[in-house]
């Protein structure tokens, strides 16, 4: 199972994404709803139609740096991860912009910088760019949906050299 693990949030905006981005985040958005069980029209919802819940704008991968698409034929990719209590995920980064929801548990994110940041059920960010693991200290496994906004060719993630 791939590593897929977070560090930071990223900064909410509403500022235009450059075209193919903005339409790997909208497929993006549509799985996610059609995962739990909800369909999108729009923020004004009627009484009778869906509930529209937002769960992240970013412009930013969760250390701060703009997010870039990366060039090529776009290809997003989505996983639902498991890590059990006790296990650690190894050092590495994303190539690519990562979003990720956490389903079940918590989980606590280690960064290249030393920082460190705790991550529950319900939480929704942008993975940090730079190098970082994750270790789920808890006593239940950390369910999470990674979103991969990638190009055909392109590592979703890369592990860090001894």
């Amino acid at each position: 199972m791939p590593s897929a693990i977070l560090a930071g949030t990223a900064i909410a905006s509403r500022q235009p994404l450059r075209r193919p981005f903005s339409w790997a985040v909208g497929l993006t958005a549509l799985g996610l709803l059609a995962l739990v069980g909800a369909a999108a029209a729009d923020d004004t919802a009627s009484a009778n139609g869906p509930t529209v819940v937002p769960l992240l704008d970013a412009v930013t991968h969760g250390d701060g740096i703009p997010l870039a698409y990366p060039s090529g034929k776009p290809e997003v990719t989505a996983r639902l991860i498991e890590i059990k209590p006790g296990v650690e995920t190894n050092h590495h980064r994303h190539p690519v912009p990562l979003f990720a929801y956490i389903l079940e548990g918590e989980l606590t994110l280690h960064d290249e910088r030393g920082g460190i940041r705790k991550v529950k059920a319900g939480d929704a960010f942008m993975e940090s760019s730079g190098w970082h693991f994750g270790r789920n200290e808890g006593s239940e496994t950390v369910r999470l949906l990674a979103v991969y906004l990638g190009a055909q060719g392109t590592p979703l993630s890369v592990q860090k050299p001894d």
